[in-house]
């Protein structure tokens, strides 16, 4: 995916209401999950070392501020806190 393609992405998900603290930008931490489950990844686990393995590509397309990647309790925290809602509004878009 291109980075024109993962910065249009993190627009999309930029529209989810973010109502925790900010450890990594809630667009960014969308983003990776979306692309995760296109590469049929399903355990955040799976996702955090996925992550990891694909760090240089990701982190400035996809908005990431932090040197280090999400931890997989990060990433599970993030999407618990997400409105399913705004979600489904912004994965419509």
């Amino acid at each position: 995916m291109s980075s024109p393609a993962l910065s249009l992405l993190v627009e999309v998900f930029s529209q989810v209401r973010d109502p925790r603290g900010k450890r990594h930008p809630l667009p960014a931490v969308l983003s990776l999950v979306f692309l995760g489950l296109l590469a049929r990844i399903r355990e955040m686990a799976v996702l955090q070392r996925w992550a990891e393995a694909h760090w240089d590509e990701l982190k400035e397309p996809l908005g990431f501020t932090r040197e280090q990647r999400p931890h997989a309790t990060t990433i599970s925290r993030a999407l618990a806190a997400c409105s399913l809602a705004d979600f489904s509004q912004a994965f419509l878009a």
